[in-house]
């Protein structure tokens, strides 16, 4: 399926994604820690109903997909965030194939939390 490339004026929204590596902490818990953060210009758009039913009847839920310009190396390990709202990867891929764009599928995971220790 051909996705349409952005045009000029649509990569609107600043986000910046980061690795996210999760350590053990002193308490028996968890400490997130970021690194290679790369802001970039995206566009942000919330997938169809169809789509998002079928991911939650997979355990495999998509609600957004986000296209940026070409970025290679982002993995399922990566996380978007949107002004205080994190978005975890869940797959990346060249956009049509052509080299110039990179298209994210992502699930939503709501507010960043104080601290960022562990996801909500």
């Amino acid at each position: 399926m051909a996705f349409r490339e952005p045009g000029a004026g649509e990569l609107n929204r600043r986000v910046l994604i980061r690795l996210r590596t999760d350590l053990p902490a002193v308490d028996m818990g968890l400490d997130s820690v970021f690194t290679d953060e790369r802001p970039r210009w995206a566009k942000i758009e919330p997938v169809g109903t169809a789509v998002y039913a079928a991911g939650v009847q997979t355990d495999n839920k998509l609600t957004h997909r986000i296209t940026l310009r070409l970025l290679k190396g982002v993995t399922d390990a990566h996380e978007v965030v949107h002004g205080d709202t994190i978005y975890r990867v869940k797959r990346s891929a060249d956009l049509n194939g052509t080299h110039r764009f990179t298209q994210l599928e992502v699930e939503e995971l709501g507010s960043t939390q104080t601290g960022d220790s562990i996801y909500g």
